[in-house]
């Protein structure tokens, strides 16, 4: 992949590498002591990280954006589920760190993560958002993503039951899905 470098801030956008994963699982592991961006509850230790990403390959990349050598926010497609009738379909993930958040980074991510799973050819993408999580929301609404359903109270975290808010993009027509009843 080639390196896209903006001048206006510096930020380079490139394929992560096993040097990333110190600074991937550091953003990734905020967000699980954090906040509800994630379920998960268990700090991603360093053989998890390698793990996580050695199954990120050219069919489900991941990428860094990066400020020198700091990396301030990833994206990664994945499988949405391991039957082979959802092939085609992927999940997105993009994390921001928080200190790098408002500055237009998840925009840019989102925009290329569909571009690569355009150019990947699969028919669909998917999002699994915290229902509390009205930026990311709206920032997939922004992008294309129409509302299919939500899970209610389907996970708890901080004591707190979550909602699940799923939403999807159509690739191959582009069309958002029409809203549910």
């Amino acid at each position: 992949m080639q390196e896209n470098r903006s001048t206006e801030t510096q930020v380079t956008m490139r394929c992560a590498t096993a040097a990333d994963n110190t600074q991937i699982a550091a953003i990734w592991n905020y967000e699980v002591q954090w906040s509800t961006a994630t379920f998960e509850t268990m700090l991603r230790t360093p053989e998890q990280q390698a793990e996580w990403l050695a199954a990120h390959n050219d069919a489900y990349p991941a990428i860094v954006m990066a400020i020198g050598q700091e990396v301030v926010a990833y994206e990664a497609l994945s499988p949405y589920r391991t039957k082979p009738a959802y092939c085609h379909t992927v999940e997105t993930a993009v994390y921001v760190k928080l200190d790098h958040r408002g500055k237009g980074l998840s925009h840019r991510l989102l925009t290329h993560l569909i571009a690569l799973a355009q150019a990947r050819n699969y028919h669909t993408i998917m999002a699994r958002i915290t229902g509390g999580n009205a930026a990311s929301i709206h920032l997939h609404e922004r992008h294309g993503f129409g509302l299919v359903g939500v899970e209610r109270e389907i996970g708890c975290k901080f004591g707190q039951w979550q909602d699940v808010v799923i939403m999807q993009r159509l690739l191959q027509t582009g069309k958002q899905l029409p809203p549910t009843d």
